[in-house]
């Protein structure tokens, strides 16, 4: 019988079906062109956050930023549009002899497939998905929410008060790239252990054209496994996470730059 004559050549750069042919490497740096996003940060218990961070990292504060974002005018996506809310902690990478300093991600939620496929797979961003409304408001109050099969799990909002001027919006894009931490997971075939398990590094770059500032709250409803069984973990452990304070809230306007090229394994 004839033999298949599909073979994957190690110059090229595979997606997968793998199958339909791969592409010559070349360093991405895809824009999004129009973002708007609302970041809320809060600090939290030490020890509960130290559970879900890698040995691999130190962790620089106790505190997690929650990331509600509107992304348009996304160019691989043809100028297409979609939204995610993310939950990332300040950390250090150690190992190595290497010493970078970033956020490390511990979810992320997004309404459409392909960003998830692709920050997953390429990435070791912890991407799932969740039905996640537009942004809307009433006067200065702003709002969205994230669901899955309708029912709601978190709430975000921020009344948006003082918008920060020329010289502070220069300063703020001075400081405008920021490096996210992954962490590239594939679990065995049939039985226990990792086929792929390592840290990733994905560095992005903002620039924001409008910043305002505000009191924020994220707010975690009551969930049962059976509304979502696979995410349950997730959601009652992120939920669990006691608001001692909130420090920082902002609604800002802007574009922003993934550096795909960039992004690599560590360890």
């Amino acid at each position: 019988m004839p033999r298949g004559k599909f073979k994957i050549e190690n110059d090229l750069v595979y997606k997968m079906p793998v199958h339909f042919s791969g592409e010559p490497f070349h360093p991405v740096r895809t824009v999004y062109g129009d973002m708007t996003s609302i970041c809320i940060s809060f600090e939290t218990e030490e020890n509960m956050l130290l559970k879900m961070i890698p040995e691999d990292f130190e962790l620089i504060k106790p505190a997690v930023n929650i990331q509600f974002a509107e992304c348009r005018e996304v160019d691989w996506m043809s100028g297409g549009e979609y939204r995610l809310i993310q939950a990332s902690v300040p950390a250090r990478y150690v190992k190595n002899r290497e010493t970078i300093d970033g956020e490390y991600v511990l979810v992320i939620w997004e309404n459409k497939a392909c960003p998830i496929i692709g920050g997953r797979e390429e990435d070791g961003m912890p991407k799932i998905f969740a039905d996640i409304a537009s942004l809307r408001h009433f006067g200065d109050h702003w709002f969205s929410s994230a669901s899955y099969e309708s029912n709601t799990f978190l709430k975000i909002s921020l009344d948006r008060g003082r918008e920060r001027q020329e010289e502070e919006l220069k300063l703020l894009n001075e400081n405008s790239k920021t490096n996210y931490f992954g962490w590239r997971y594939l679990p065995e075939l049939g039985k226990a252990g990792a086929a792929l398990s390592h840290a990733t590094l994905y560095p992005q770059e903002v620039k924001f054209y409008k910043v305002w500032e505000g009191e924020g709250k994220a707010e975690w409803l009551s969930f049962d496994m059976e509304m979502n069984m696979l995410q349950f973990r997730t959601i009652s452990t992120m939920s669990g996470l006691p608001v001692l304070k909130y420090s920082k809230a902002l609604m800002m306007k802007g574009a922003a730059r993934l550096n795909v090229g960039d992004s690599r394994s560590l360890g």
